[in-house]
């Protein structure tokens, strides 16, 4: 056997003895003081009761929703499709929603991680439209004929005409009050249905809530590519109105990987910002508990600062330990849940294993989609096993 084939034989043994390792991380109950509610609503699902909301909060793992989808879609095998949830205002490049997906014509994105706004609305993403006539169809992934909760967030700054708003039953106007902020506007619509602009200027749209009428989960995916936990405070300072407006039952936080890839990270500005991530949900959701989930591994595979924890080869990033160190401490000092995303990956310097199963991507951040439900499917085990003791 030649030395690069033994070093191949090698490197697989590792990998698969790192993969062997992996397994359902356990939900850590850090002395969560909704987790009681939290399983009683999962438990007393019925034709009288409100669907059970889970909000994702995160970067990238949230946005493309493969990881948040399989947690979504064993949730709702379980205890019943209570519909999608929270979608942006316009399809937005490079992230996806499993169950829906948007088509516009005419119609301008705000970001807020490059543009500035004074208030953005929960997510950070606000649709304008740019001549009259401009569309928005929202359209499920999988058809659905029944009648639906659709909420549209809107916002007019000047004396308007509204929206139109059609599902092929006839159309209806939506509007919102001039000068009011982001207002939430509730119809009962069938799916796809369009939004068209006949006049400018026309109100700007923040997002939909979009819920079947029956009981069941709907889990929001609110996800940003490249985002870090400070982008909240780009939001402004009313969109927490829109949180408590959502009254979720379980808010998770999935940020940190890009975070742990900025070498100059001030740890006491991070805790500083996930304390106040943490406060902003305790007032507006006080029902809801929080999972927080630690930042998973990762590595550089080339350049940048890093770590030197791996024995060989590509190296974790530099503040990613810290970052992890950080994310359990503040749970266990505000009596979070708490899921060890690295432990579910197998350790420590597990991304290169991952990436040799073809579970993790090349570039030793992201993950494949299988990856991404092999997670989804641990998060999913550890939660139910938490919330059934």
């Amino acid at each position: 056997m030649t030395f690069k084939a033994i070093a191949r034989a090698s490197r697989w043994m590792m990998a698969a003895a790192l993969a062997a390792q992996a397994q359902a991380a356990p939900v850590q109950d850090f002395g969560e003081p909704n987790l009681a509610r939290l399983a009683a609503r999962f438990s007393l699902q019925g034709e009288a009761q409100p669907p059970v909301r889970v909000i994702q909060f995160g970067d990238s793992h949230t946005a493309a929703d493969y990881f948040s989808g399989e947690l979504r879609a064993r949730l709702q095998a379980r205890y019943g499709d209570a519909g999608i949830g929270w979608l942006p205002p316009v399809n937005v490049p490079g992230q996806r929603n499993a169950l829906a997906y948007m088509r516009s014509e005419g119609w301008a994105l705000r970001n807020s991680r490059r543009d500035t706004d004074p208030d953005f609305p929960l997510g950070g993403f606000v649709g304008i439209a740019q001549r009259p006539g401009a569309s928005i169809a929202v359209r499920p992934r999988v058809e659905d004929k029944g009648l639906w909760r659709v909420r549209i967030w809107l916002r007019q700054s000047a004396d308007g005409q509204g929206l139109i708003v059609d599902d092929g039953s006839g159309p209806r106007r939506a509007q919102a009050n001039a000068g009011a902020g982001w207002q939430r506007v509730e119809m009962k619509l069938k799916l796809p249905f369009t939004l068209r602009a006949d006049s400018l200027p026309a109100p700007e749209v923040g997002g939909y809530e979009l819920e079947k009428l029956a009981p069941g989960v709907v889990l929001d995916t609110v996800g940003s590519n490249g985002a870090e936990l400070a982008l909240w405070r780009s939001w402004g300072g009313a969109w927490g109105r829109q949180l408590a407006a959502r009254e979720a039952d379980l808010v998770i936080l999935a940020y940190g990987t890009n975070e742990a890839f900025d070498p100059k990270l001030d740890l006491d500005e991070y805790r500083a910002t996930l304390q106040g991530a943490v406060s902003l949900v305790r007032s507006q959701l006080p029902q809801a508990a929080i999972l927080l989930l630690g930042a998973p591994d990762s590595a550089r595979s080339k350049g940048g600062a890093v770590s030197r924890e791996c024995a060989a080869g590509p190296q974790r990033p530099l503040m990613l330990s810290a970052v992890q160190q950080t994310q359990r401490q503040l749970a266990r000092d505000n009596h979070l849940l708490y899921w060890d995303w690295q432990q579910a990956m197998g350790g420590l310097c597990s991304m290169r294993a991952w990436r040799q199963q073809q579970l993790g991507r090349p570039d030793m951040v992201h993950f494949t989609g299988p990856g991404y439900v092999r997670l989804g499917d641990d998060l999913y085990e550890g939660l139910s096993q938490r919330l059934a003791r």
